[in-house]
């Protein structure tokens, strides 16, 4: 991969939170990496991870700005250095719309990029859920260029050599696309990237279609009413979990065993590409296509006649 490289002016958020080493990994090594190739990047993120929040916005939460320092990586309620990340009590959709239109709304953009995200983003489950594509999806709505990152991994082992490969490769799909003379119209780019330390070819992929089944788990609280012995597990959890209160309480924790693998590796599509340790870049639309099905009757004249 190479291509020529040229200097953006670029608005970064996410949806893992401020630089964390157990939930937002990989987001300042992006950011300095950016940098180092004369990038001007402003950061604004959420104060906390919101992942699985998709382009929501809490309305009627009272949003709150903080920032957080990159040398002392603390979080202060005051600007203590120009280059402080401006973190908001917000989701990623909401960073995107109030960094635009109040914190640097004098400011002129080149690209909003949400990431690198905490793990990939393929397949419509992910990507319809995902908050780093709703972040992107915001930047569109609001007439700006954007691409999702996100970096696929396969192993808990995050070392540097891995993290700074993956910043080189996705470096390289980004500014590729952002000399590009066509962009999608209300379109953005959901890129993947692995991250392993091999170099890996890019592939242009479609979303694989795929379903799964509970993402809630009822949760034990404390509670008198211990049942010894029990077989049904769920029952004796939903026992605790009511206690005196008769509360019943959930949690997310979602199942990937009942993630349906098969249909996901469709050769072509992003889980595909990913499986096979390759970069995936799906063009996409900030918007719910008609479903157009031209052999599809649905009868309505039968309504018309009543």
């Amino acid at each position: 991969m190479s291509t020529t490289n040229k200097s953006f002016r670029v608005l970064i958020t996410n949806d893992d939170g401020p630089p964390n080493e157990e939930e937002s990994p990989f987001i300042l090594s992006f950011i300095e990496y950016l940098e180092s190739f004369g990038w001007d990047v402003k950061v604004c993120l959420p104060n906390s991870q919101k992942s699985w929040i998709s382009k929501s916005f809490m309305i009627k939460d009272s949003i709150e700005v903080s920032y957080y320092n990159r040398k002392t990586r603390q979080i202060n309620h005051h600007q203590s250095s120009p280059s402080d990340f401006v973190l908001l009590s917000g989701t990623p959709a909401t960073c995107v719309n109030i960094a635009l239109y109040h914190i640097f709304k004098d400011e002129s953009f080149d690209l909003v990029l949400a990431g690198p995200n905490f793990g990939r983003n393929s397949s419509t489950i992910y990507t319809l859920a995902s908050g780093t594509i709703g972040a992107a999806m915001e930047a569109v709505l609001c007439d700006q260029k954007a691409i999702a990152l996100s970096y696929s991994f396969y192993s808990r082992d995050f070392s540097k050599s891995k993290i700074d490969h993956a910043c080189e490769m996705a470096f390289k799909v980004i500014n590729h696309l952002c000399i590009l003379d066509e962009w999608p119209k209300n379109g953005l780019f959901n890129v993947n990237v692995p991250l392993v330390e091999e170099e890996c070819p890019v592939h242009l992929t479609t979303f694989a279609q795929a379903s799964y089944g509970s993402l809630f788990k009822p949760i034990g609280l404390p509670a008198a009413n211990v049942v010894e012995g029990s077989e049904n597990v769920e029952q004796q959890v939903r026992m605790e979990g009511e206690g005196e209160s008769g509360r019943q309480v959930f949690r997310f924790l979602p199942d990937y065993k009942t993630l349906s693998i098969s249909k996901t590796l469709e050769p072509g599509t992003d889980a595909w590409a990913l499986e096979n340790r390759f970069i995936s870049v799906t063009p996409m639309l900030a918007s719910f296509e008609l479903a157009k099905q031209p052999n599809v009757n649905y009868r309505f004249e039968s309504l018309n006649k009543l």
